[in-house]
């Protein structure tokens, strides 16, 4: 693959991108102005990840069929419509149906790593998978601060943006975004999944998603309830944990794969993530002086923990499945992220409820402590079968 074609598919994803982390961080304030309860909130959040949990897979299987393109040219309309839908909404009950629409078509990220996986040898698919992950990075610095500035407009502002950019979007995917799907021979057969080797990294990423699901989910209200922050600072708090990520993933994670492998750097990021998320809550005992500094540097633990699981995940999970079982692979392990991104929010909505908003993130340190135990017991597993692979 090109590094032309490469740079079409991580720039269309981006794009979509964008608009996502522009709905995202304002979905818990206005679920709660619409009169949602703490656990109605994390049901709102959490009904993305619902129906792409049931979908993922699906349209995985499909863009191995048909090719990626189409696949990624359905989601991006589907995502205009419910950015839309977000922007016409002045009852709880529309803004689900508008997330319920966005996660029933958003296929694009999975399929567009499939696509990238397509065209790369497999001791480069945790670098490219690293790229897909920048992207999230460099979208959660747009997004949330084009949500900042556009809520200044008015509660449907943000949403017209978001469907605005996603329209183009598709435009220019239309006209110049290649096929980039592997073509299966008449001799061709799928060997299957390995899940000997799959079944930890997958552990991984059910665990890393739900303790980071209490950020978007419960840092809003963390924000406004607690710090005193209004939606603007919130949303540049959001900034700079994009930044973080983005140099993470676009650069770090393809320095250090070759030097450590993939499991460990799981390992790593999975204990990042755990010290970040735990020590959150006790920056509110901070004097005034260190509140920010200390805010700042539990973010930053928490953004190198995702950074560094995410991608080296997926391009582990791509590295060791068949060629043309990309697609389904991959899908999965977009549902199983689902998955947590369906509990996580829910669970975090009664334990806030009982606990206050601060309970979710110790509990979710808990969660990440569990991705670093699965990440160990990878790392005994697996590596010892790599011959020679990066995690050798």
């Amino acid at each position: 693959m090109s590094r032309s074609v490469k740079a079409l598919v991580i720039g269309t994803v981006f794009v979509d991108l964008v608009g996502f982390a522009i709905v995202l961080p304002l979905l818990p304030s206005y679920g709660s102005r619409y009169g949602g309860s703490d656990f109605a909130i994390g049901v709102l959040v959490a009904s993305y990840s619902l129906v792409q949990l049931l979908l993922a897979p699906w349209w995985g299987r499909v863009s191995d069929r048909i090719g990626r393109r189409p696949v990624i040219l359905i989601g991006l309309i589907g995502s205009a419509f419910s950015y839309l839908l977000f922007a016409w909404a002045h009852t709880f009950t529309l803004l689900l149906v508008s997330r319920l629409i966005a996660g029933a078509t958003g296929a694009t990220v999975n399929v567009a790593q499939a696509s990238l996986a397509d065209g790369s040898p497999p001791h480069r698919r945790s670098q490219v998978m690293g790229l897909i992950g920048a992207s999230f990075g460099l979208a959660f610095i747009v997004g949330p601060a084009l949500a900042g500035i556009t809520s200044r407009l008015g509660d449907a502002a943000p949403g017209y943006m978001a469907a605005a950019l996603t329209g183009v979007n598709w435009l220019f995917a239309v006209v110049l975004l290649p096929e980039t799907r592997v073509h299966r021979t008449a001799t061709t057969h799928p060997t299957g999944l390995d899940w000997r080797r799959l079944t930890m990294p997958f552990g991984v990423i059910l665990f890393e998603t739900l303790a980071f699901s209490v950020m978007y989910a419960f840092f809003t209200l963390f924000g406004e309830r607690v710090l005193g922050y209004g939606r603007e600072e919130i949303a540049y708090l959001f900034v700079y944990i994009g930044l973080i990520t983005a140099v993470i993933q676009g650069g770090v994670v393809g320095w250090l794969v070759p030097r450590l492998g993939e499991i460990r750097l799981m390992v790593l990021g999975s204990l990042s993530l755990a010290i970040g998320l735990g020590s959150l809550p006790l920056t509110v005992g901070e004097s005034p002086a260190w509140l920010v500094p200390a805010l700042l540097t539990s973010l930053f633990f928490v953004a190198v923990g995702t950074g560094l699981v995410t991608p080296t995940v997926a391009g582990f999970v791509s590295r060791v499945t068949d060629p043309h079982e990309q697609g389904r692979a991959l899908g999965l392990l977009q549902s199983t992220a689902s998955t947590a991104r369906i509990l996580g929010p829910v669970a975090f909505g009664v334990v806030s409820g009982l606990g206050g908003v601060r309970a979710p993130f110790m509990i979710a340190s808990l969660m990440a402590l569990i991705a670093l135990f699965l990440a160990f017991r990878a790392e005994r597993l697996v590596v010892p079968h790599e011959h020679g692979a990066p995690d050798s």
